[in-house]
């Protein structure tokens, strides 16, 4: 019997240790993207799009503050200018008017994209998610500065994600 209550707490722990892992995980990816962003690229400027509800504001918020913070549908842009390294984060709102003509007022500059993706709902919005993608690698800008562009899945931790 004893075997057996090891066993389970030894389940309990590494379920504990998931969410510190995930937090590990994408530290090390922001550090590894930021670095590739700042290589070769002149612009200053990390875009950040997706569809309406992928989490762009939630990453945003927790890139810009470092902490987790409450959000809803954005009708306007937010940026930050950082320090260091310096450059500029802008969250795009999801909603297909706004994005078009946001994302081009700050493409001119652009350093990088991260096209933000609900991984909990891309089956049912992978035409959505794939025409974003699509127009963000048919910018002219984006082509001319040859900036990387990180698809970014976000919400994998929610419980109805399932990976084939």
């Amino acid at each position: 019997m004893s075997t057996q209550t090891t066993r389970m707490s030894d389940s309990m722990e590494f379920n504990n240790m998931i969410p510190i892992l995930v937090a590990l995980i994408l530290v090390v990816f922001t550090y590894v993207l930021l670095k590739q962003l700042f290589g070769k690229v002149k612009g200053n400027t990390l875009i950040m799009v997706g569809i309406e509800g992928s989490g762009k504001t939630a990453l945003y918020a927790q890139l810009v503050a470092g902490k987790e913070v409450q959000t809803q549908a954005s009708i306007t842009e937010n940026s930050s200018q950082l320090t260091s390294p310096p450059f500029k984060i802008v969250d795009v709102p999801g909603n297909a008017r706004l994005r078009g003509d946001i994302f081009s007022k700050y493409s001119k500059n652009v350093r990088g994209v991260v096209v933000v993706v609900d991984s909990a709902d891309f089956v049912d919005k992978v035409r959505e998610c794939s025409e974003v993608l699509y127009e963000v690698l048919l910018n002219s800008d984006v082509k001319r500065s040859k900036c990387p562009v990180l698809v970014f899945c976000n919400k994998t931790g929610r419980g109805n994600v399932t990976w084939s």
